[in-house]
């Protein structure tokens, strides 16, 4: 196993209400991860500021820019305005599967439309369960969900987790999935629950951080013994948050 990823989140391509969305660090980002040349990029989600029609024409046109494989699910901004209309006609499905060698991932749609928490509900969870339970034991299985699973330090009172986030952890831990993504917060920060390592990503181009926290991304690298998850900050430095078994 020797695998490169980025996972990138939250872009917020649209003009915004301040001036939120900051196009120069979103280019500066694709032009970084181009040059990394990882074998996919996955997005989780809040690919427009507003779910609008024009939003999403600017996002997919940058999108497009990434020259590696691109996995896209949807946020709680793609699901405004019934944004998810536009989000299907322009991205496609927001749950699915991608198999890549010995890398089986699941990207998992969590908005529900102009709400801000998500949920995953019953019926996703099982469609979840049934695929992973079909991945061979000796595969790496990931999963992308735009709502975080476990609440993140320095975010202040908690509201957005996954409504479901407890039923929906229940079966990943179940399945054994060793890593998922998530976004939603702008908030890098990884946690360890059970066995599952759970990155949950910053934003690399929206000028809404808590303090101190740059615009970001994370690369992740799999080796047959070890997974290593890198901060990069956009334009800046890189430094390592977790180097953990491959387990």
């Amino acid at each position: 196993m020797d695998h490169l990823f980025v996972h990138v989140s939250d872009i917020h391509v649209g003009r915004g209400e301040r001036g939120e969305f900051m196009p120069e660090k979103l280019e500066l980002c694709i032009d970084e991860v181009n040059e990394l040349a990882p074998e996919a990029v996955i997005l989780t989600g809040d690919l427009t500021m507003f779910g609008l029609k024009e939003d999403y024409e600017s996002a997919k046109k940058y999108v497009d820019q990434f020259k590696s494989k691109t996995l896209v699910i949807p946020g709680n901004h793609d699901a405004r305005y019934t944004g998810y209309i536009y989000y299907e006609e322009i991205f496609g499905v927001g749950n699915w599967t991608h198999r890549m060698d010995d890398v089986f991932i699941v990207g998992v749609d969590s908005s529900v439309p102009d709400l801000d928490e998500g949920r995953v509900g019953r019926g996703r969870t099982d469609w979840v369960d049934k695929n992973l339970q079909r991945v061979p034991d000796d595969f790496y299985k990931i999963v992308a969900v735009h709502h975080h699973l476990v609440s993140v330090p320095g975010t202040g009172r908690e509201r957005n987790v996954l409504t479901d986030a407890g039923d929906f952890l229940q079966m990943l831990v179940r399945n054994k999935v060793n890593l998922v993504l998530c976004g939603h917060k702008h908030t890098p920060h990884v946690w360890r629950v059970e066995d599952i390592y759970v990155a949950t990503a910053g934003t690399p181009s929206c000028r809404k951080v808590r303090a101190k926290i740059p615009q970001c991304y994370y690369i992740i690298e799999f080796k047959d013994t070890y997974t290593t998850i890198n901060l990069k900050e956009v334009g800046g430095k890189e430094e390592r948050v977790r180097k953990c078994k491959t387990l």
